[in-house]
């Protein structure tokens, strides 16, 4: 890995969730737990790359209001140890995502309102392309207008930095994907010929299954990351939920790692954890597939936990669960028993 900070790039927000304290009924107001903590996908990996890579410079950028809001979601940022100085402050509402979940801590539903994040177009980002050049590993959320996402990801091609792309959800990839596949980015024209499009030797992209189906029209796992691949990207990392996750990689045959059982308490964050629980592991020196391990061994102590990034944190942490759930196979590391089997080659 190059040496340099550790660029997280996208969504910062403010997180607005409520927990239903009976199984939720619509139109009608229920009675819940609530709570506002801050937020984002950007935002959320960097808080958790700064907790696991005590010392490392990690930076986050985006953008957030000139409102109270935009200050609290900053100040409690740089309180967890993230530079902050890259996030522009622009006229208007910081970013905020409403969250409704079940009893068991599940999403039933959430709203999201990113318009600042979105006014980050390839114009007002111009200067991040420099900072680029110099970073360990880049982190992009698909939050992100997809020509400033384009133009990053050629920036880190030439530069040879290995990128990471989180897909966010299904509409976000699909416009992504769509502006790979098509659209003009800095005077050049993408590949449009191809479902993969061009993405710049990306090193990983994280989608779950109906994100991967968004971005490549294709419902069968296997081929609908094979289409990644054969775009350009040298990884494609699968969530499937409780069920685990599956790697597909350039010249090898796939790996299947199985999520860690634990009692859920909130789901918000945890694919957010799990990327950023793989990039420490890579900044850390492991290879891919060891790396997953730990992002699922994060995205566990994130559900399990009332907070979006999980107080006491750390790498040791990780290193335990990890570490039993090698020894035991059949208890940490096992995924919960209503976890559904995935058939990935159909």
């Amino acid at each position: 890995m190059k040496s340099g900070p550790v660029l997280v790039i996208g969504g910062i927000n403010a997180d607005v969730l409520g927990r239903t304290l009976g199984p939720p009924t619509l139109h009608t107001s229920n009675p819940a737990r609530a709570g506002v903590t801050p937020g984002g996908v950007a935002r959320n990996m960097a808080e958790v790359l700064a907790r696991l890579l005590p010392g490392v410079a990690v930076r986050l950028m985006g953008a957030v209001g000139t409102d109270p809001l935009g200050a609290g979601v900053l100040d409690a940022t740089a309180g967890a140890g993230v530079d902050v100085s890259g996030v522009f402050r622009l006229p208007g509402q910081t970013g905020l995502y409403l969250a409704v979940l079940d009893p068991a801590g599940e999403l039933h539903i959430g709203l999201a309102d990113m318009g600042l994040t979105g006014a980050l177009t390839p114009d007002v980002t111009a200067t991040w392309l420099a900072e680029v050049d110099h970073a360990a590993l880049l982190i992009l959320d698909a939050n992100l207008p997809p020509d400033t996402v384009a133009a990053l990801l050629r920036r880190a091609g030439q530069a040879g930095v290995r990128a990471i792309v989180e897909p966010v959800g299904a509409p976000k990839a699909a416009r992504l994907a769509q502006a790979l596949r098509g659209n003009s980015v800095g005077g050049d024209s993408l590949n449009g010929d191809s479902l993969g499009g061009d993405w710049h030797g990306t090193f990983l992209v994280t989608p779950d299954q109906a994100e991967l189906e968004a971005m490549t029209g294709q419902a069968q796992v296997a081929a609908a990351a094979q289409t990644l691949l054969d775009g350009g990207v040298q990884n494609v990392l699968v969530t499937l939920g409780r069920a685990g996750s599956l790697l597909f990689s350039q010249g090898r045959p796939p790996v299947m790692t199985p999520a860690f059982g634990t009692r859920v308490q909130d789901v918000t964050g945890a694919g957010d954890a799990l990327v950023a629980g793989l990039s420490a592991g890579l900044l850390r020196g492991l290879e891919l597939p060891e790396a997953v391990h730990y992002g699922h061994a994060c995205a566990a102590l994130t559900v399990a936990s009332a907070r979006t990034v999980p107080e006491g944190l750390s790498w040791e942490w990780l290193e335990r669960q990890v570490a039993s759930s090698l020894a035991n196979p059949g208890s940490a590391d096992a995924s919960p028993a209503d976890a559904s089997p995935v058939d990935w080659e159909q």
